[in-house]
C-alpha cells in the first residue's frame, strides 16, 4: 500500500509547483521531498515528473496521480472523521444548525429533555448539511428548508421563527404595537455576525439600514447595555434566560410578509428512532410568534 505521506507530498507539489515551496509548506527539507517523489515513482513503477536542468514538473501521469491522491486523502480523512464521530455519537445527540435560534432555544431546554445533547455553535453551511450528517459530525441539524433529494436524509417541520425588534424608549417606533421592515428604514442595529439566512433577509428588506455586526452574543449583550441601538430578538431567542433584560427597550413585533423562516429538524433516516422523539417534543413546545401573542 502506498504511503499516505508520499501522496501528501505529491498533492502539495501539484499545488505549489516547486520542490522548495512544497518542502516549506510541509515543513520538511527539500531533499526529503526529492527522495519521497522518487520513492513514489518506484512504488508505482511509472514516471510522474518531467525532469530538466534546475526544473521539475508533473507529466500527464503525474497530474492524474495527484488528482487521484487528493481524492484518496479526502476519503481517508472522511473515513477517520466518520468513525470517530460515530463512536462519540453513541453517547449523545450532537446538534447543529444553519441558523442560531433553534440551537439557542434547545440549549436553553436541554435540562428538560431526556436525551443527552451537545451543541455545535459554529453554524453549518447549507451546502455542508448532507456531508455533515453522513460523516456523523452532527446527528441533528436545524435547517431552513426541507431536504428532499437524498434518500438517506429526512426533515421534520418544527415551526416558524420570526423577528421582533427591541427599540429604545426614546425612539418614536417604541410606541408602535408593531412595525414593518419599511418602518425600520435608516436605523442602525446591533446584530450578531453569524445569523445564517437572517442576515440576507434583514439586509434585503430594511432600506438604508446600518448593521453593527458583533462576533458573539456576549459582545452583543454588553454593547446593548451601554447603547440605544435597536437589537433583534426572535420568538425562539426571546425565551432564553438572561438574554431579555429590558435595558430601556421595548419589544416590538415585526409584521412583514418576509419576516419568517421555516425551521426543520434534519437527520439521517437511520437515526429516526433516536432523533424523532426529541423533535416531536420540540415541535409540541415551539414558542408562538409575536403576532399570535398580540
Amino acid at each position: 500500500m502506498t504511503d499516505l505521506e508520499l501522496l501528501k507530498e505529491l498533492v502539495a507539489f501539484e499545488q505549489y509547483g516547486t520542490l522548495s515551496a512544497t518542502a516549506e509548506h510541509l515543513m520538511i527539507t527539500q531533499p526529503s521531498v526529492t527522495r519521497g517523489m522518487k520513492k513514489l515513482e518506484q512504488e508505482l513503477g511509472v514516471a510522474l515528473f518531467n525532469r530538466e536542468v534546475n526544473r521539475i514538473t508533473l507529466n500527464e501521469t503525474g497530474k492524474l496521480a495527484a488528482k487521484k491522491a487528493k481524492e484518496l486523502l479526502q476519503a481517508e480523512q472522511d473515513f477517520t472523521e466518520a468513525v470517530i464521530n460515530f463512536g462519540h455519537m453513541q453517547e449523545y445527540i450532537n446538534v447543529g444548525g444553519v441558523i442560531p435560534g433553534p440551537i439557542l432555544y434547545l440549549e436553553n431546554l436541554k435540562d428538560k429533555v431526556s436525551q443527552s445533547l451537545t451543541f455545535n455553535h459554529q453554524l453549518v453551511k447549507p451546502e455542508n448539511v448532507v456531508s455533515d450528517l453522513i460523516n456523523y459530525k452532527e446527528r441533528l441539524i436545524f435547517t431552513d428548508q426541507e431536504i428532499l433529494d437524498n434518500d438517506e436524509i429526512e426533515s421534520m417541520f418544527l415551526g416558524v421563527e420570526k423577528l421582533a425588534v427591541k427599540i429604545s424608549e426614546f425612539n418614536p417606533l417604541s410606541t408602535h404595537t408593531s412595525v414593518s421592515y419599511k418602518d425600520l428604514e435608516g436605523q442602525s442595529f446591533l446584530v450578531v455576525n453569524d445569523i445564517g439566512s437572517w442576515k440576507e433577509i434583514i439586509r434585503d428588506n430594511i432600506p438604508n439600514a446600518k448593521f453593527l455586526f458583533q462576533e458573539d452574543l456576549n459582545s452583543l449583550d454588553e454593547l446593548t447595555q451601554y447603547s440605544n441601538f435597536p437589537v433583534f430578538r426572535t420568538n425562539l431567542t426571546q425565551v432564553i434566560e438572561n438574554h431579555n433584560e429590558d435595558n430601556g427597550r421595548k419589544l416590538v413585533p415585526i409584521k412583514d410578509n418576509n419576516n419568517y423562516i421555516e425551521v426543520y429538524g434534519t437527520y439521517l433516516t437511520s437515526q429516526r428512532s433516536t432523533v424523532q422523539p426529541l423533535l416531536k417534543e420540540i415541535a409540541k413546545n415551539w414558542p408562538q410568534d409575536y403576532n399570535e401573542k398580540k
